[in-house]
């Protein structure tokens, strides 16, 4: 059931439509995400690409992948909690409209869910929807994780299987809503609300019912139903807490985590538990490959058993008392998201897949390992951890409102405005924008001056210190441009600089959807190559009237996109070969919109 050699899921693959459909709308959720990362989506989600590969390479091919995501694409993450990409890249900036920032209610809460909800519509109407339940965040991570992926359709019936993600919805609406139509994301909310209290999944192999599972504060993200007698857990990091109100039940517990949280707690802590650590082959088999990342665990599930029947629970929660409480009625305190699969077969009880991750042991060839305590000292909680997360819970917490004025020289003088929280003797706060060296200490307002269009950006890297505790994360600012948001159209004429390059992305456009993939291997993205003068000659000579006429009469929302490029060109001297603009204006009357 859970053998990594075989039962694998592509996550790049999860995101592309199915055969004949195209994206109508995605949500996604996520504690902590990559820029980088976070480029690599449209390329999944617009042009059946994957997410392999370096994100800075095909350029122009993640610049349309941007651009056929407008209006379709909310990404809900925990404010503060991006991580500084190592190289900076002006298509950042266009993924600002897809960010939602999530302020957690307390300091040591967490805005914790991992999904992906997929709405796919074809030429007939016909709606399909995918769900991604996962273990990882929007990010480059290595780690092992456990991940489900649902496919379903809209019935007759009601059911109530999605009253979790319903919950988790409703709580995400309010955040979705904006006073510019293009970025107000409410009417995909409203889809939701409308047609998932009808949608039924189909169970993954061996299971035979699902339920979805809010968890917030004051409500934990389990239904372990009624008597147990297994219990298995896997979990990267633990609470003692947590685990004894699990141990509660049954008879026999196995925990599966890092031997690093197993040695925190220490063996007294975890007496009853019968434990195992991810395989130090795992943790290291790679540390001898060029650029590899360290391995670790990453995967949550909470799995519970009595007789024949198994309840999964698998999603974003840890066994800690901030996501699943603990004795004594001590409360959640984070925002889970879990999905419980319920089973009657063998292949999916807590003793298969225990023999699954560790073996036998005649042979022990599993993930996962018997751990031996080696009776470490345990290590006090730091004092300086505890205010670092004190310090970036008022920090987020707080308003943060970027303002851009344009100066005679047409350079920008950006002005930031926030409350700038006091700070004691032992901490410091600095800021700058992502593609502007040289920090500044935080006061109310800061000012930045001469800065060219494509340096401005509502991403400001943050610099923490608390003692000897330090980080750097990216906070999403509220951003405003006076005269309006010209960064697109100088995105767009930087990097279609040629009229090669307009004529080849064009080209690319134009492309059956079937063939999107080869966005990646034809994207111009450097100089034009030899022999462009007659590229450019062969292609207005016949290839692309035939295309253009199949786009006219089949997708004219392709040649309102041709259009919108266009016009971001048309003040540029010389972008527009006049053969092509000649052309174009016979097309015009073709404009159509796209559907949702």
């Amino acid at each position: 059931m859970l053998n990594p050699s075989v039962d694998r899921l592509d996550y790049g693959e999860k995101l592309q439509a199915p055969e004949g459909f195209q994206l109508s709308y995605a949500v996604a959720t996520s504690y902590s995400l990559e820029l980088d990362t976070l480029l690599c989506l449209p390329l999944a989600l617009s042009l059946n690409g994957t997410l392999e590969g370096n994100p800075h390479g095909g350029k122009l091919a993640a610049l349309e992948g941007i651009r056929q995501l407008k209006g379709k694409l909310k990404v809900f993450f925990q404010q503060g909690n991006i991580k500084v990409p190592v190289a900076f890249t002006p298509l950042f900036t266009l993924l600002e409209p897809c960010l939602v920032p999530m302020v957690p209610s307390g300091v040591f809460s967490s805005f914790h869910p991992k999904i992906w909800l997929l709405r796919f519509i074809n030429d007939t109407r016909q709606v399909r929807y995918r769900l991604l339940v996962l273990s990882r965040n929007l990010t480059f991570d290595r780690s092992w994780d456990l991940a489900v992926a649902l496919e379903g359709e809209v019935t007759t019936e009601s059911s109530r299987e999605n009253d979790g993600l319903l919950e988790l919805l409703q709580e995400l609406a309010p955040f979705a809503r904006h006073k510019d139509k293009a970025l107000d994301f409410a009417p995909a909310f409203t889809l939701f609300k409308k047609e998932l209290p009808r949608v039924v999944w189909q169970k993954p192999n061996g299971f035979r019912e699902l339920k979805t599972l809010l968890g917030k504060a004051q409500q934990v993200p389990l239904d372990l139903g009624g008597s147990t007698n297994t219990v298995l857990v896997i979990s990267p990091f633990l609470h003692a807490e947590a685990l004894d109100m699990l141990k509660e039940r049954g008879e026999r517990h196995w925990l599966f985590s890092r031997a690093e949280e197993l040695e925190q707690l220490g063996a007294e802590k975890l007496a009853g538990w019968e434990c195992f650590a991810l395989n130090q082959r795992v943790v290291n088999g790679e540390d001898h490959l060029d650029n590899s990342k360290s391995q670790n665990l990453h995967a949550k599930l909470v799995l519970v058993q009595n007789g024949a029947t198994s309840h999964w629970h698998v999603g974003s929660a840890n066994a800690t008392k901030a996501a699943l409480g603990g004795l004594r009625q001590a409360q959640p305190r984070n925002t889970e998201f879990m999905l419980r699969l319920s089973s009657s077969g063998i292949a999916q009880s807590a003793d298969q897949l225990k023999l699954e991750l560790v073996g036998s042991e005649e042979n022990p060839s599993g993930v996962f390992a018997p751990h031996l305590f080696q009776n470490q000292e345990q290590q006090e909680q730091d004092s300086d951890e505890a205010g670092l997360r004190k310090l970036l819970h008022a920090l987020i917490t707080d308003d943060w409102n970027v303002r851009a004025r344009v100066n005679a020289d047409l350079t920008y003088r950006c002005e930031l405005l926030c409350s700038a929280p006091r700070l004691a003797n032992s901490e410091s706060v600095q800021v700058r924008f992502l593609d502007v060296p040289g920090y500044q200490d935080l006061d109310a307002t800061l000012v930045w001056d001469r800065l060219s269009l494509s340096q401005i950006s509502a991403f400001l890297v943050v610099k923490v210190q608390v003692g000897e505790k330090s980080i750097e994360r990216v906070i999403k600012a509220s951003l405003v441009i006076d005269g309006g948001d010209g960064r697109e159209q100088k995105i767009i004429s930087d990097l279609i600089d040629s009229p090669h390059k307009l004529l080849a992305y064009i080209q690319m456009l134009l492309q059956p959807d079937h063939e999107k993939a080869e966005w990646f291997a034809r994207d111009p993205g450097g100089s034009a190559p030899e022999g462009s003068d007659n590229l450019l000659s062969h292609f207005m000579g016949g290839p692309i009237y035939e295309s253009l006429l199949l786009c006219a009469a089949r997708q004219p929302e392709k040649l309102q996109r041709i259009e919108a490029v266009l016009s971001h060109l048309r003040s540029v001297e010389g972008r527009i070969p006049d053969d092509f603009n000649r052309l174009w204006d016979n097309y015009k009357a073709f404009l159509g919109t796209e559907k949702t």
